[in-house]
This record gives structure tokens, C-alpha cells and sequence, in this order.
């Protein structure tokens, strides 16, 4: 009876984060914090900072040098990150940084599908809502 009861409650607390998994990795809330914690020091905006040119703070630094869209295994990024080397693993021992095997996995699974990329959204320009037929614009 108590080995019924504690499958279940795992069981329950599995559910969300099998739930999340499908729903994909979300770039702004998983991703991005990862990046910046870990790498734009280096990979960054500060161009007196950023190590070989590279930048992973903008789409385009990312994916046209360090991201493979679909294939992580190609994808320097996750290539570094994995790396088994201390000496060429990303981020190096000198930041003080270690990335977790959940964070790897996260960034995997981003790479998967695709590096789907999306900008803060105080950076996109408002949209207009559509008025519902029959209504008062000023109400919307």
C-alpha cells in the first residue's frame, strides 16, 4: 500500500515536467537565462570583452557561427559545452561557471528543434488588436 502511495506521488510530480517537455523548450525563459549567465560575458554585447568574435547574445552571432539548427552534435556551442577537455570545455574553469547537466540538456533539446529564437519582447513593436465586429474600438 505505501509503495502504491509513493509511485503515485512521484508519478504527480513527474507530470509537469513531462507536460513542459512537450510543450518545447522556451528560448526566453530557459535558454536565454542560460546564455547570459554562462556565456555573454565573454560571447557578449561588450565588444571590449567578447572572446574571438563571437557573439551568442544575437540571433545572428549565434546561429551563423556557434548553432546548427536541428543538430546539436554539429553545433559548436553544444559541442563546447559537452566538451570532455577542461581545457576546451565552455565556460571555462577560469569564470567560475558550471553548467548543469539539466542546462545542457536544455540547450540540447533548443538546438533540436530547431534554435527557435524570439527577442525580448520589449524589443517588438506593439500590435494592434482586432475589434470584435459590432464594438466600440475605444473599449479595446
Amino acid at each position: 500500500m505505501r509503495r502504491e502511495r509513493l509511485f503515485g506521488i512521484l508519478l504527480l510530480a513527474a507530470l509537469p515536467a513531462a507536460a513542459q517537455k512537450s510543450k518545447g523548450v522556451d528560448f526566453q525563459r530557459e535558454v536565454r537565462p542560460i546564455l547570459s549567465d554562462a556565456c555573454f560575458h565573454c560571447h557578449g554585447p561588450d565588444k571590449n570583452s567578447r572572446m574571438v568574435g563571437l557573439r551568442l547574445d544575437t540571433q545572428d552571432g549565434a546561429l551563423s557561427r556557434a548553432i546548427v539548427p536541428g543538430k546539436p552534435l554539429e553545433s559548436k556551442l553544444y559541442q563546447r559545452v559537452m566538451q570532455e577537455n577542461a581545457a576546451l570545455r565552455m565556460p571555462p574553469q577560469s569564470t567560475h561557471k558550471v553548467l548543469t547537466d539539466a542546462q545542457k540538456n536544455i540547450l540540447k533539446t533548443w538546438i533540436e528543434q530547431g534554435a527557435p529564437w524570439k527577442e525580448h519582447w520589449s524589443f517588438r513593436a506593439p500590435e494592434k488588436a482586432a475589434v470584435p465586429a459590432g464594438r466600440n474600438a475605444i473599449d479595446y
